[in-house]
């Protein structure tokens, strides 16, 4: 796996953040690829799933019906707007993600505009924690609070003690 493997897990905006993520490594590549698969029925619409890499720190984001999302991303202090999409890709299963085009990945360097894909099974290990519904209103635009890279919010329940920064 390489470094844009990982890089890749989730394509998401960090334009709106201060914060920088730290570089990716081969342990944070290996950390995930090595990761039980906690959430099998990913992705579920109408689910708030918490994920987690090195590169990104913790993230929520809300499927919606239809191919919408919101993205509650570590330093940000709105939503980040998301359609998403299952699709093959060098016959692989895979989760793919489009943001605004003046949005900005902070871990891959690139802009949002087209469909990003990634395997699905890598994409699975991500995940930690799911909730039902839209416990935090992510599809109002709005966040409760800028969340911290690497503080999950206290509603998911998971091993906080393995996963972590």
């Amino acid at each position: 796996m390489t470094r844009g493997a990982i890089a890749a897990l989730f394509v998401l905006l960090g334009g709106c953040s201060d914060q920088q993520p730290p570089p990716v490594s081969a342990h944070a590549i290996a950390e995930v690829s090595a990761r039980q698969n906690r959430v099998p029925t990913y992705p579920q619409p109408d689910t708030t799933y918490l994920s987690f890499s090195r590169a990104h720190g913790f993230q929520v984001n809300y499927l919606a019906p239809e191919g919408k999302a919101w993205l509650w991303y570590p330093g940000n202090r709105l939503g980040v707007p998301e359609d998403y999409k299952r699709d093959v890709v060098a016959g692989q299963e895979a989760m793919c993600w489009r943001h605004l085009p003046n949005s900005f990945n902070p871990v891959t360097r690139k802009q949002g505009g087209t469909f990003a894909c990634e395997s699905l099974a890598l994409a699975r290990r991500t995940v930690v924690s799911a909730l039902p519904a839209d416990p935090f209103a992510l599809q109002t635009g709005r966040v409760p609070y800028t969340l911290d890279r690497c503080a999950a919010p206290a509603e998911f329940s998971f091993d906080r003690t393995t996963i972590s920064c």
